[in-house]
């Protein structure tokens, strides 16, 4: 047999197999976008709260530094028996708030006999 009497035919893919292909693929790509959205929103949720938490503990603190301009921060120091209670009210620039209260006592001495 010549080359020319055995023609195999050959064959692509049809056109709707090729929309149905695009179709699938363009669905898996908006979900996965709309995943990683969610991720990220949950990541960044997650930085500022620790953000918050970081802060508030600083600023429980008997010496504090100010913080930043654009957080708010409003702190309550009261003094009883020797001991300071800091309470302190801190909101992020994402409106994402706390409050963290702390006591403060000085370590008592040990009397030697």
């Amino acid at each position: 047999m010549s080359a020319t009497g055995v023609r195999r035919k050959e064959q692509g893919f049809s056109l709707p197999e090729v929309l149905c292909a695009l179709l699938l693929y363009a669905m898996v790509i908006v979900a996965l976008s709309g995943y990683h959205r969610a991720l990220q929103q949950g990541l960044q949720a997650q930085w500022q709260f620790r953000q918050l938490w970081r802060l508030a503990v600083e600023l429980g603190e008997p010496q504090s530094p100010d913080p930043e301009a654009e957080w708010k921060a409003i702190r309550e120091q009261t003094t009883s028996a020797g001991c300071v209670s800091i309470a302190v009210n801190i909101t992020s620039p994402a409106g994402r708030s706390a409050r963290l209260v702390t006591l403060h006592c000085p370590p008592e001495e040990t009397s030697q006999e």
